[in-house]
């Protein structure tokens, strides 16, 4: 009996800290009122534009809660990525050695999602389940890549899928993970069936491509994949485009669709060669009026369109896709240098500064260098992040506008980078 009542004093401090972090966090969050936001009730709707990964969850959670649903969310969203930050923690805590004063900002950052201004835990959208997803990922990646837990590619596996299927910015993981391998087993990758994993890394993004068809076939009867990726990567050609660009359309419709975005967006004064100043000048402008050149303008009068012309819901959310996916290399390719020029400017204003996008830019290319020559730890986790911070926010940049909401994920790698580079350079923080 003494032993049993001695259980609690025995449980680490560090595991104390956590858990009182976990519990005031989720006694704060549980009791304030969950935020519905235009996202919301297209999950809700199941639209057919939205990933199906939110959709079932909370759907779900409404089938089985009734109106309780929203509070169960929160609690969701709350257990599951405290789950992820304590397994991502801990991994990241023994792998680099991290001192207590690193532990502690490590979790800070990881914690900050869920508090203003983002508030992932009250906010009742896909970020909620997506970033636990995206920490469980990292973390099964870690083992794979960096303590030959060759068993956690099913993990992995498993969970990119989920992943991809919540959120479509992440089909690029899977990928750059197969990169880290293949560097890594370069020299015996057909050795062991070791070639099968590369195989099977490269082969989820298509594995999530033809799930997330199957889904859209099951429920709506279309075997396609989501319809508003086109919709929303034509919003910064759009932005950039000319008044006689139609020209180089070939389909009819696309070019009419086309003529009437680009007379309202004139209206509106709400095209790059109607603002005068620097191209930061002109992409606050871009993203500041995001949605009026998206959804509230090609999307919904592209739709309308399709409506007016015969076809019936929900075809025209494919046509609609089917246009912006034509309009899209076209227009670039005749406004190239404005577009570039945007886009960079885009990919700058989600890492707040030039100067850090550099640095990131330099660090991945030293980490490859040397991790081309040599697999280590220390090296591989560099390149690892920094591919990872990269390739998000550039994707970002090209299918929408570079906002927070979708740029978090890869925060606490920015910490680690940092505390790994001061390890290296001043040898007292080893420990």
């Amino acid at each position: 009996m003494s032993k049993l009542f001695s259980l609690p004093r025995k449980i680490p401090l560090e595991n104390k800290f956590l858990l009182v972090a976990f519990t005031l966090s989720f006694l704060f969050f549980i009791f304030q009122e969950p935020v519905y936001s235009p996202d919301t009730y297209s999950y809700l709707r199941a639209d057919i534009t939205r990933f199906p990964g939110y959709i079932i969850y909370l759907r779900s959670l409404k089938f089985v809660f009734g109106d309780l649903f929203d509070i169960m969310a929160i609690a969701g969203h709350l257990v599951f990525g405290f789950s992820a930050i304590y397994v991502i923690f801990k991994n990241c805590s023994t792998l680099f050695s991290l001192s207590a004063g690193f532990k502690i900002l490590l979790i800070v950052v990881l914690l900050f999602p869920y508090f203003y201004p983002i508030e992932i835990a009250v906010n009742l959208t896909s970020e909620g389940i997506a970033y636990p997803l995206y920490l469980f990922a990292i973390s099964f990646g870690i083992d794979f890549l960096f303590r030959n837990q060759q068993i956690k590619i099913v993990h992995l596996s498993f969970t990119f899928l989920l992943l991809a299927l919540t959120r479509g910015q992440f089909i690029i993981f899977a990928p750059i993970i197969a990169f880290l391998y293949f560097l890594k087993m370069k020299k015996e990758l057909l050795k062991k069936g070791r070639f099968m994993y590369l195989i099977l890394l490269l082969m989820l993004p298509i594995i999530a491509g033809t799930l997330d068809k199957t889904y859209r076939f099951i429920f709506y009867g279309f075997f396609e994949s989501t319809p508003y990726s086109y919709v929303n990567a034509i919003t910064l050609p759009l932005f950039v485009s000319g008044a006689n660009d139609f020209h180089f359309l070939t389909d009819k419709d696309h070019k009419e669709i086309y003529k009437s975005s680009y007379r309202r967006l004139d209206s509106m004064n709400l095209l790059s060669s109607k603002i005068e100043g620097s191209y930061k000048d002109k992409y606050k402008v871009f993203h500041d009026n995001f949605p009026k050149i998206c959804n509230q303008n090609i999307h919904q009068y592209g739709m309308a369109y399709y409506r007016d012309q015969g076809v019936s819901p929900p075809n025209e959310t494919f046509k609609i896709e089917a246009a912006c996916k034509e309009m899209f290399p076209t227009l670039i390719s005749k406004n190239f240098y404005e577009w570039l020029s945007l886009y960079i400017t885009g990919v700058i204003h989600g890492f707040k500064s030039v100067f850090i996008l550099c640095f990131v830019m330099v660090v991945a290319l030293l980490s490859f260098r040397k991790t081309l020559r040599e697999f280590s730890i220390r090296n591989g986790f560099v390149l690892l992040a920094t591919l990872l911070i990269l390739s998000n926010a550039m994707v970002v940049a090209i299918a929408s506008h570079s906002i927070m909401r979708y740029l978090f994920y890869n925060y606490f790698f920015g910490l680690l980078i940092l505390i790994i580079l001061l390890k290296k350079f001043i040898p007292k923080n080893e420990t």
